[in-house]
């Protein structure tokens, strides 16, 4: 079954929301993805949805199989990934809650790659048109975004220092584990990548806030309904 849009998601945004057509276990070169693939149908568009954490949210950062979701959503002729997710923000204007579509990224720590036996380079970005067309799918809701901003990829699963937050501030606007290895991945394989972050947080020494994971959890399981309405309009629109 040819589906043209993946979606990926994280923290707090275990379903979408939209009717299931089919959902299997995928098989990759790459091992097994993150969670069953779901086939969703809205208003005759359909699109391939992973978990990224697993369905009960058991699958930490560090260990997230990458390649295998990415490969999985390209097998099934994917054109257009969009990704999901809880954020940390680096900046005092940027008050949780908030949604951001980053133009940029940063990924100093982790490198993920399809290309281990070649020399191959791409110039990593995040899709332009995606994102407009995210953008504009969020006007009509009338869903306030901050378009732009550059996202910073940490390891995981411990959250970040104040020293290195102090650090990560001088260069990005918001934090997270995952939208740097999904982006080249997909890239890689020739797909379109574009991210909606949920801000559930500030970053630890940001605010006078200990970031606490659990209450994160909680925050990303309420902002995160606009990602998925912003993501569920652009299915139908597409």
């Amino acid at each position: 079954m040819k589906v043209e849009i993946g979606i990926i998601s994280g923290s707090g945004a275990y379903e979408l929301g939209a009717e299931i057509l089919e959902e299997f276990e995928a098989e990759t070169p790459y091992g097994k993805p993150s969670s069953k693939v779901q086939i969703v149908e809205i208003e005759k568009n359909r699109a391939a949805f992973i978990r990224r954490h697993g369905p009960e949210h058991s699958i930490p950062p560090h260990r997230i199989n990458h390649r295998a979701n990415i490969y999985a959503l390209h097998s099934l002729g994917v054109e257009n990934v969009i990704s999901l997710g809880s954020v940390g923000s680096l900046k005092e204007g940027i008050k949780p809650p908030a949604t951001v579509i980053p133009e940029d990224y940063i990924s100093p720590f982790r490198v993920d790659t399809f290309f281990e036996d070649r020399v191959e380079h791409i110039a990593p970005e995040l899709d332009e048109e995606l994102r407009k067309e995210l953008k504009e799918s969020a006007l009509e809701l009338g869903i306030d975004v901050r378009y732009g901003g550059v996202y910073l990829q940490t390891l995981g699963p411990r959250l970040e220092t104040k020293a290195e937050i102090r650090m990560y501030c001088r260069y990005a606007d918001i934090v997270g584990m995952t939208v740097g290895s999904e982006a080249a991945l997909s890239q890689e394989l020739g797909m379109k990548f574009a991210a909606i972050c949920s801000v559930d947080n500030y970053a630890h020494g940001i605010s006078g806030e200990i970031p606490n994971f659990q209450e994160i959890l909680k925050r990303a399981k309420t902002n995160q309904e606009k990602s998925k309405a912003i993501v569920l309009n652009f299915i139908e629109k597409y």
